[in-house]
């Protein structure tokens, strides 16, 4: 288990691990709800999958509602790989901003749960059907995760295409 969380890097602790931490301990003394982990390192495994599970829908729904309602900015990807090359901290930045999003996102899943089971005598086809529900959001959610992740992978490789375009440009032009 010791090895596992050794190869955790520091992004995948702040936004997995650490938010499904605070959302598994937060189910348990808010909402009453014990996970079905036998021991710690379960445990481990069990808030870092909430934990990017969490991650996963602030990035597809919180964030996306974030820019629209004109909450938040974001800067052109271009101008961020730049900016990450000139200064190695702008990444730390994201990573806290990242981890702020997915506490968030805990944050207003909990507050579901905690509405919704407030009404929980009106939840019986949901309760009997938690499972199929479960697996056709997470199927749903990972498929647009996949797909976000192919456009950025896409961005990044066209930055780093932009990039070097303008460094051989830069090489084949005359020096004063």
């Amino acid at each position: 288990m010791e090895n596992i969380i050794e190869k955790l890097d520091s992004y995948e602790i702040m936004t997995n691990l650490l938010p499904g931490a605070f959302f598994g301990m937060a189910l348990r003394l808010l909402c009453g709800l014990e996970l079905p982990v036998d021991n710690i390192g379960e445990e481990i495994i069990v808030y870092y999958f909430m934990g990017f599970i969490i991650n996963r829908l602030g990035s597809l729904i919180i964030k996306p509602l974030l820019l629209k309602c004109n909450f938040i900015k974001e800067v052109d990807y271009n101008e961020y790989v730049k900016a990450e090359k000139i200064n190695e901290k702008v990444r730390t930045l994201a990573e806290i901003c990242n981890y702020y999003r997915s506490i968030l996102t805990a944050s207003l899943i909990l507050l579901f749960i905690k509405i919704f089971s407030c009404f929980k005598e009106n939840t019986g086809w949901f309760l009997e059907n938690w499972e199929f529900c479960f697996l056709l959001g997470c199927a749903t959610l990972f498929l647009f995760s996949y797909k976000k992740q192919m456009r950025f992978v896409c961005k990044r490789v066209g930055a780093i295409d932009e990039a070097k375009g303008e460094q051989d440009k830069r090489m084949k032009s005359p020096r004063d």
